[in-house]
């Protein structure tokens, strides 16, 4: 019996880039097929029962996942813009998996986005790389 669910498919040039890149790398990857759940915090929300913050469900679809040849996963977000509000997610996600192995891939741009997104990955835990091009040992 045939899956029900629709096979989605790149929405962008870089996502695009990107899946050519890993399928010349031979790369065992999934385009949007895990669904991870989250919270995230409620700005000005306060529990009126514990009077602690509240907190909001969510669900974060990560774009590629790569299985490794030692069985691990790599998750793997790629981005052209990177808003404060992808910045949250992106940290409240990796705060609810903290043993998944979630990285980013930025498009080029200026030296001054570049160097300000690769200073907020690596003050924030995420291994990145910029352009559509994954490095080798991320897949391997």
């Amino acid at each position: 019996m045939a899956s029900k669910r629709k096979e989605r498919k790149p929405r962008n040039g870089l996502e695009w880039q990107i899946v050519h890149h890993l399928t010349a790398l031979g790369a065992d990857f999934d385009y949007e097929s895990e669904v991870l759940a989250y919270t995230s915090p409620v700005r000005g929300g306060v529990c009126h029962e514990c009077g602690g913050k509240c907190v909001k469900n969510r669900k974060y679809t990560p774009d590629f996942i790569v299985d490794r040849i030692d069985g691990s996963k790599v998750y793997i977000e790629s981005k052209g813009r990177f808003p404060s509000a992808d910045r949250s997610k992106m940290r409240d996600v990796q705060r609810a998996h903290p043993n998944k192995d979630i990285r980013m891939v930025f498009e080029r741009s200026s030296k001054a986005r570049m160097k300000e997104n690769a200073e907020w990955c690596d003050k924030n835990g995420f291994y990145c790389h910029f352009g559509p091009e994954i490095p080798a040992e991320w897949v391997l």
